[in-house]
């Protein structure tokens, strides 16, 4: 069954590799695509924001071989990059 999304939510990101917790900061596209804009930390601790999509009863990676665009920076998404460097979810 398909969860209830919103923005703010942490989701858990599936991939072969590895296994990720990421705090969905659009989820505009969840009911038409089953996409959600995800904003999470990658190895070296930056944030990335990258597209998810349910799949499999679960969330997985679009685009498994791409990262996503780094977010550190970026004021639009301040407050997601904030909590989950913190992990406060």
């Amino acid at each position: 069954m398909r969860p209830k999304i919103r923005t703010g939510y942490p989701v858990t990101i599936h991939g072969q590799a590895f296994t990720k917790v990421g705090i969905v900061c659009d989820a505009s596209a969840y009911d038409t695509r089953d996409t959600l804009e995800v904003v999470y930390v990658d190895a070296a601790f930056k944030a990335r924001r990258t597209l998810v999509v349910w799949r499999n009863d679960r969330f997985e990676w679009s685009e498994p071989s791409y990262p996503g665009v780094n977010v550190e920076n970026d004021p639009d998404y301040d407050l997601y990059v904030t909590t989950v460097k913190n992990g406060r979810y």
